[in-house]
């Protein structure tokens, strides 16, 4: 039996996007219990699978229910974050997005494999700020930000505003695309608007038995 004391996250920002990612391929496989339980503390407390069953089955019991207890967090949107020095911000204003933020950003979403891609999208790095203000670097589709390191609060904080202003975005999306789509074939438009009338946000959610 091991007796070192387990380094347990007890706050969303104590977790990375990355690990999360790695949380949700186990978890889309639809483990039975005793697997996820080993796999989540691999994964947010950074144990060797082979050395989780080594621990004392109640202090198991107890972490799991603190990390469930954690992902009940619904923390709000963080406009600026900063990471080795670099701040990066999140789009200022969503109704100044270009068609190729829209289209990817819809795309992404849909999946928590591309959330750290479609983080990318909504924070960039600031080039320009002035007291509360700030401009983004231009957005480019080729040359993505590696975002896995965003703490998870901050990824959550985006998810949950985006969910609020959900219809809002779908009417504005649909709303742009006829605006500026009047050049492409009708049959191509339909096509194209037809993933983002089903505005789906991505809703992040989590529970270990």
């Amino acid at each position: 039996m091991i007796t070192k004391t387990l380094k347990v996250p007890n706050d969303l920002s104590e977790i990375t996007l990355g690990q999360y990612q790695r949380f949700n391929k186990v978890l889309s496989k639809d483990p039975d219990e005793d697997f996820l339980q080993k796999k989540t503390i691999e994964i947010f407390c950074g144990v060797e699978l082979k050395d989780v069953e080594k621990y004392k089955y109640s202090s198991i019991v107890d972490v799991i229910k603190i990390i469930n207890k954690m992902f009940e967090q619904k923390p709000n949107l963080t406009q600026r974050v900063n990471n080795n020095g670099i701040e990066f911000g999140f789009i200022p204003q969503l109704d100044s997005m270009t068609f190729g933020e829209f289209v990817d950003l819809d795309l992404l979403l849909s999946d928590f494999d591309t959330m750290d891609e479609a983080m990318a999208v909504l924070y960039r790095k600031i080039e320009h700020k002035h007291k509360d203000n700030y401009t983004l670097v231009e957005y480019n589709s080729e040359k993505i930000t590696d975002m896995k390191w965003l703490p998870l609060d901050i990824v959550f904080g985006a998810l949950f505003f985006l969910q609020s202003l959900e219809k809002e975005l779908q009417n504005h999306t649909l709303s742009y695309l006829e605006t500026h789509m009047k050049t492409i074939p009708q049959e191509q438009r339909r096509a194209l608007m037809k993933p983002l009338a089903g505005g789906q946000v991505f809703t992040p959610s989590h529970k270990v038995g």
